[in-house]
């Protein structure tokens, strides 16, 4: 019970304080500003580089892929449709 009593009484004067004032936020939208162009240079960048060519790569990497596939399938086909001829 008395802990609890200090503790409100301890908390009436918290609440009764006002902090102090400084104001840091012109301060730290430097500092962030100044780390976000250092990442970006650091980071983005290369990233940038390696999807362009990751892109350049993909495009003839597709064109093969569809040649191969619709090299592979044609014999296929062709086994199919005379199966199915038979079968007739």
């Amino acid at each position: 019970m008395k802990n609890e009593s200090l503790f409100e009484a301890l908390s009436a004067r918290a609440r009764n304080e006002s902090p102090p004032s400084v104001d840091v936020a012109g301060r730290v939208i430097a500092i962030l500003n100044a780390e976000q162009n250092r990442i970006e240079q650091l980071t983005e960048k290369p990233l940038l580089w390696l999807a362009a060519a990751s892109s350049a790569l993909a495009v003839p990497a597709v064109v093969v892929a569809i040649m191969v596939y619709n090299a592979s399938t044609g014999p296929l086909y062709e086994i199919s449709q005379a199966i199915a001829w038979v079968a007739q």
